[in-house]
C-alpha cells in the first residue's frame, strides 16, 4: 500500500480582507496544502489583489496553494450539449488551467455537463434538446482532444469528478478516461457524490432528492456498486466529505454513511493518487477552517 498524501483542505468563501485569518488557522491547525474553490481560482485570475493577498499569506504561512475546482455550471462544463457553447467552454478552462499554471497548483477538477434530461435538470439554461450518453461521449472526447494538451504544457493534472447523473457516474467516465490515456488525465473521486448513488442497507432510491433523481430516465436512480473500486487505476485526486445517502450535504467525515476505513485502504492502493481534498462545506467549521483536520485524522488521513 501507498502512504496516503496529505489533505488539501479549502479556507470557504470569504472576502479579501478575511483572507488572512483563515490560512493562519490553517497554518496553526498543521495544514500544508491550500484548496481552492472555483470562484477563488477565477478571481486570482480577475483581480490581481486577490492573488497577491493569497499568495502573499499562503507564504507567509508555509501553506502551497495545491489544487482548484474549475467553474461547474452546465455551460462551463466538459460535455456541454448546448449548441454553440462549446467556444465559450474552452475560454473558461483554458482561464482555469492558465490560473492554476500562474499559482503553481497541481490539480485542476472538472465536472461533465448533465447530458439526460436537460430540460428538467437545468431549466436555467432554456429549452434545449435532450442528449443521450451515446452522443456525450464522443462529445466528450473531441474537447478533451483540445483540452488536455494545454494542460500538458502548463504542467497542470485534469481530473474528472464523479457526479450522480448517468452521464457522471464511475461506470460513465472511467471507461473515457482509460481509452483517452493521458498522463495529465484522471478521475477525481467524489465520496459523496458516489454515496448518493451506492447501494447502502435499507436505501430507497425514492428516498434521493428530487434534484437529482430529475437526471435519471424516469426520475428513476439506477443504483450503483462500490465507485471507487470501480474509479480506482485512474484516480489523481478525491474530494472528501459525508452524507446520509439521499442529499449532497457536504457533511464532516462521520456525520453520514460514508464507509471511511473502506476509503481509506481504497485509497493506499490507487497508483495514480497525488492529492486529497477536503470538501466539507464551511457551514459545518464555521470561521475555523483548519478544525478540518481533527475530524479527519480521526479517520486515518495525514495532514
Amino acid at each position: 500500500m501507498n502512504p496516503l498524501p496529505p489533505l488539501t483542505c479549502n479556507y470557504g468563501p470569504v472576502t479579501i480582507e478575511e483572507i488572512p485569518a483563515r490560512l493562519e488557522k490553517l497554518a496553526a491547525a498543521g495544514i500544508k496544502r491550500v484548496q481552492l474553490e472555483a470562484k477563488q481560482l477565477m478571481d486570482t485570475v480577475d483581480d490581481p489583489e486577490y492573488r497577491r493577498v493569497l499568495v502573499h499569506e499562503a507564504e507567509a504561512n508555509g501553506l502551497k496553494l495545491f489544487d482548484a475546482h474549475g467553474l461547474h455550471s452546465l455551460t462551463d462544463s466538459i460535455g456541454c450539449p448546448i449548441p454553440g457553447a462549446e467556444k465559450h467552454l474552452f475560454e473558461v478552462v483554458r482561464k482555469a488551467l492558465h490560473g492554476a499554471a500562474d499559482l503553481g497548483l497541481r490539480t485542476v477538477t472538472f465536472h461533465l455537463s448533465r447530458t439526460r434530461l436537460v430540460k428538467q435538470f437545468a431549466p436555467e439554461s432554456g429549452a434545449i434538446e435532450d442528449v443521450d450518453l451515446e452522443g456525450a461521449r464522443p462529445r466528450i472526447m473531441r474537447q478533451l482532444e483540445v483540452l488536455v494538451p494545454e494542460a500538458e504544457k502548463l504542467g497542470i493534472l485534469m481530473a474528472l469528478e464523479n457526479l450522480f447523473l448517468p452521464s457522471s457516474a464511475a461506470h460513465f467516465i472511467t471507461p473515457i478516461v482509460r481509452e483517452f490515456n493521458h498522463p495529465n488525465l484522471g478521475l477525481n473521486y467524489d465520496s459523496g457524490h458516489a454515496l448518493l448513488v451506492e447501494r447502502l442497507p435499507g436505501k430507497d432510491p425514492a428516498e434521493i432528492a428530487e434534484w437529482i433523481r430529475l437526471g435519471w430516465t424516469d426520475s428513476q436512480v439506477t443504483l450503483q456498486d462500490d465507485q471507487l473500486d470501480e474509479m480506482l487505476d485512474q484516480v489523481i485526486t478525491a474530494h472528501l466529505h459525508d452524507n446520509m445517502g439521499i442529499n449532497d450535504e457536504h457533511l464532516l467525515p462521520g456525520e453520514g454513511r460514508a464507509n471511511w476505513p473502506h476509503i481509506v485502504e481504497r485509497l493506499r492502493r490507487a497508483p495514480r493518487l497525488v492529492s486529497l481534498q477536503s470538501e466539507v462545506m464551511a457551514k459545518y467549521y464555521g470561521d475555523d477552517p483548519g478544525s478540518q483536520a481533527e475530524r479527519f485524522r480521526k479517520f486515518g488521513f495525514t495532514i
